[in-house]
């Protein structure tokens, strides 16, 4: 403490004071004491609210600079690498923030039983949970309601300081600032159990397909208790190989099935992770559902394109072996001796059309490619080494992020 009193006094501030005169009435002995005594007074108090200052200001930038520690209970999963590279083909090394899942604890029971409790009010009056909706997501339908259409629950969440609560988790997960992230989508979904459907003329779903996000990086926050439910949870494709330890928190399970272990619990994942709603086998399970884009200027330009073309490649030899499959139905290498019985997938040509003196008819084999590229395992490791140079590429580091800071006015040029 000294020392920093040493270094404050060398101040170039600190000679101002020197000039300053201030007398008390006083007998004419004391005028010169008073005046110097009041200039080492003045000394003091200033050097003191300069080192309050400057305690003041470093523990702001600490606030700042570094992020808090994840709250007590989280696990963070991290997808195994499925490229055979340390680097991708940019240069950038595995893992990326990207490739971790995390689940945190982050509304108290309390709050979560509230935000049910008006989920399922708001469900009950507009009949939403009855039947599936196609029109806001027509590839993937689902038995859901937006939260900006139930005006208590979009309130209650806003008085907890919800947005404010999961956003920093966010950033702090994925190195992104406020000004980063935009709300695509927020919805309350709803899933419960096919037997319960069966008792009433109701449409609802048990589950959902796997699918890729429109936003690069997503939440999910239970609102049911578990015990009100079985089975459930978010099955990411990429993690259903990874062996179950006790550093998983009892929150993964076989097929990768991420599943947590308390109501008010969320899940943090990016959105290109190939990921779906495992069945629930009994009850009902309600999750807060976000779709978060993040800004262009944290983006890699292109990133997202190359992989879109690499997971459409694989979609269309898929759909080339299928097409080869339906044409030769009932063809079979063998067919001469009128075995029938397995299809073998193929060409039936006849090319006599367009080359009447050396025409080709009959049945022709699907190339070895044709048939190893159309294989499921194929295609899922395929998927997932595109998926894997995607998480690694896509976010731009810090320091290679544009200044995004300027928000317009005036500008002159000289």
């Amino acid at each position: 403490m000294c020392y920093i009193y040493l270094l404050l006094s060398q101040h170039p501030a600190i000679p101002l004071l020197a000039p300053i005169t201030l007398k008390y009435p006083s007998s004419p002995n004391n005028g010169r004491t008073s005046t110097h005594k009041m200039c080492w007074k003045l000394r003091g108090v200033f050097l003191s609210v300069l080192l309050l200052l400057s305690i003041s200001l470093a523990a702001v930038s600490d606030a700042f600079s570094t992020s808090s520690p994840p709250p007590a209970g989280s696990v963070a999963i991290t997808v195994p690498p499925h490229y055979d590279s340390d680097v991708s083909p940019m240069g950038n090394p595995y893992p990326s923030p990207l490739h971790t899942i995390h689940v945190q604890p982050l509304l108290t029971a309390e709050e979560a039983a509230k935000s049910l409790e008006l989920a399922r009010e708001h469900a009950h009056v507009t009949k939403c949970w009855d039947a599936k909706d196609s029109e806001r997501h027509a590839a993937y339908a689902t038995v859901d309601f937006p939260i900006e259409e139930c005006e208590s629950l979009a309130g209650y969440l806003e008085g907890i300081d919800f947005h404010d609560r999961i956003l920093t988790r966010l950033g702090e997960a994925y190195g992104l600032e406020f000004d980063d992230m935009t709300y695509l989508d927020f919805f309350c979904a709803n899933y419960e159990t096919k037997d319960e459907m069966a008792k009433t003329e109701r449409i609802t779903m048990d589950r959902l397909a796997p699918h890729r996000d429109g936003s690069l990086v997503s939440y999910t926050v239970l609102l049911s208790p578990p015990d009100n439910f079985t089975g459930g949870g978010t099955s990411f494709d990429a993690l259903r190989d990874v062996r179950i330890t006790a550093e998983h928190g009892g929150v993964l399970h076989p097929n990768g099935v991420v599943r947590p272990n308390h109501a008010g619990d969320c899940c943090l994942h990016s959105g290109k992770l190939l990921h779906g709603a495992d069945p629930v086998t009994s009850g009902q399970r309600t999750v807060l559902v976000a779709f978060i884009e993040v800004a262009e200027w944290c983006q890699r330009p292109e990133t997202l394109a190359l992989a879109c073309r690499d997971f459409g490649r694989m979609d269309v030899a898929s759909y080339r072996l299928r097409r080869q499959e339906r044409m030769t139905k009932g063809k079979a290498n063998d067919e001469e001796d009128g075995d029938t019985s397995t299809p073998a997938p193929g060409w039936i040509l006849n090319n006599s059309r367009w080359l009447s003196k050396s025409a080709i008819r009959g049945y022709a084999p699907a190339f070895e490619t044709v048939l190893r590229r159309g294989e499921a395992e194929f295609q899922r490791q395929k998927k997932l080494q595109a998926e894997d140079i995607l998480l690694r590429d896509i976010l731009l580091k810090e320091d290679e992020r544009p200044d995004s800071s300027f928000s317009g006015g005036d500008v002159t040029v000289l």
